[in-house]
């Protein structure tokens, strides 16, 4: 997939494309439904095209800490879009300023400088200062311009809108399962794996500790069944099931923020490479236990637990 920095897109350097414009922060299936409306029109385009803001804008505008992470941050929402078989995205770097450009100046200035066959957006997409204009703006605007517009209607979960922050609130609540099923995957956070004070190997359960990101949105606290894989000059087809600890470890008096994941039948040293941890249920809240034995009893337990839910026969 190629990417480009919308401002610097001259139009003699475009092909002709059907455009979806969007947040798309997580990819989730109400995305996904506007991609799979978009791709409905490319026997009229050369290509599928992805317009994308970033960084969120209640972020940059209002300060939000809850938006200061991402669901996919830009690089993996690379990857996701290029899964859903997007050719090419129009990068919009967000800031104070460009929050004041007009409708008509974002329509001028981004869609009129394309070779657009149709544009495809949400019916709750807005843009423009303040986020003023809706849909029924843009489709006008771009019909002046001989742009064709297609509104998709929102996706519905138990009769609720699916939405980026949904998503985000199940997960920070610790309802992985909940988020998985408004993203059509499970949630993952790729991170850097670096030394911990080794108590782990200690008592039997030597762990993976992932470094600390501002990138993602972080799941609450708690132990959670997950799947790893090593990300290494792309993604390689073996994974490891494993008990992901997600908190500040009380029966130890911890006090930091920490994930640390022991493997299942994992052997090995992966220090200094990048996982990707995919979250694929939740064990049990986090502990503070009377003894370092009653922890190790009970991650004996969450081991048997994560190897039951996965049918994995002990080794």
């Amino acid at each position: 997939m190629e990417i480009f920095e919308i401002s610097k897109i001259p139009p003699e350097s475009t092909t002709a494309m059907v455009l979806a414009i969007g947040k798309f922060d997580g990819i989730h299936i109400g995305h996904k439904a506007i991609l799979q409306r978009a791709k409905t029109y490319q026997s009229q385009a050369d290509d599928l095209a992805v317009m994308s803001l970033w960084p969120h804008p209640a972020w940059v505008l209002g300060g939000q800490k809850a938006y200061e992470r991402s669901l996919t941050p830009f690089g993996e929402k690379v990857r996701r879009l290029e899964e859903q078989g997007v050719d090419k995205l129009y990068s919009v770097q967000f800031s104070t300023e460009y929050a004041k450009i007009s409708a008509q100046e974002f329509v001028r200035e981004h869609l009129s400088r394309l070779k657009l066959k149709r544009v495809v957006v949400g019916e709750d997409f807005h843009f423009g200062a303040g986020g003023k204009a809706d849909v029924a703006d843009l489709t006008r605007l771009c019909e002046d311009i001989g742009i064709p517009v297609t509104v998709v209607d929102h996706v519905e979960e138990h009769g609720i809108k699916v939405s980026s922050s949904q998503i985000r609130e199940h997960i920070t609540a610790g309802r992985v399962d909940a988020a998985e099923a408004l993203l059509g995957r499970s949630y993952c956070i790729h991170g850097r794996v670096v030394e911990g004070d080794k108590r782990g190997r200690t008592i039997g359960f030597p762990t993976a500790n992932l470094q600390e990101t501002d990138l993602y949105v972080l799941p609450g606290s708690g132990v959670y069944a997950v799947s790893v894989a090593l990300v290494q000059e792309g993604y390689n087809e073996q994974n490891w099931f494993g008990v992901m600890n997600v908190g500040v470890r009380p029966t130890v008096d911890g006090t930091k923020f920490q994930m640390e994941v022991h493997l299942l039948d994992f052997t090995g040293d992966l220090y200094g490479h990048i996982i990707e941890v995919s979250l694929l249920g939740r064990v049990r809240d986090e502990q503070k236990f009377e003894s370092i034995e009653a922890l190790k009893e009970q991650i004996t337990r969450d081991v048997k637990t994560v190897r039951e839910m996965f049918g994995l026969v002990q080794d």
